[in-house]
């Protein structure tokens, strides 16, 4: 009757043990499908705000077409790395071509201190305003986009979730919106000019 009872014992303890490891997993499961429709919605999110980059581009690109025909390399570069993110086959590199529109913007904005005329445009200030705007935006969106990925990586490295991951297929998503690498060297100032 002790060997009937001891048995008794060892299953119940196996029982209880495999009802915990499923509760451990469904709940782990749960929240991981959770985490990663976060990651995807707050993609999304992003990439809708730089498409309304992308949509206003073309029109500031028209109205300083009239002022600064010799900045054509300018204006070229802009429309490159335009098409290079409307052309991007996946998440990896839509972030990549966005990082180049990025760069290329940059000698953009500095050519409304060369062309007085066409800074007093009212079609490009309000153009130039919208796209300040919406890098701002995008800035924003860019910030809550890596912190939910973050949230999301966090989980699925966690002990006992990254077993759980494991077995769900779950992995870590290296897909984080990264400064421009350009921007780690320091500008050179040089006052003898």
């Amino acid at each position: 009757m002790k060997g009937l009872w001891i048995g008794l014992g060892v299953v119940g303890v196996i029982v209880l043990l495999a009802i915990f490891a499923g509760g451990s997993y469904i709940s782990a499961k749960n929240t991981l499908v959770q985490k990663n429709e976060d990651v995807n919605q707050a993609y999304s999110q992003l990439n809708v705000v730089q498409q309304r980059r992308l949509d206003l581009i073309p029109n500031l690109v028209a109205t300083v077409k009239g002022y600064v025909k010799e900045e054509s390399t300018v204006l070229t570069n802009i429309a490159n790395a335009r098409a290079g993110v409307l052309g991007a086959p996946d998440k990896a590199s839509s972030i990549n071509a966005n990082t180049k529109l990025d760069v290329a913007l940059g000698p953009f904005f500095r050519l409304q201190e060369q062309y007085p005329d066409l800074k007093s445009n009212q079609q490009f200030i309000r153009l130039s305003d919208e796209l300040a705007g919406t890098e701002n935006r995008i800035a924003t969106e860019r910030q809550r986009y890596n912190r939910t990925l973050e949230d999301y990586n966090v989980y699925v490295r966690q002990f006992p979730n990254s077993f759980w991951a494991g077995i769900a297929g779950f992995k870590y998503r290296d897909e984080y919106y990264k400064g421009n690498p350009e921007n780690g060297a320091a500008p050179k100032v040089d006052f003898n000019n």
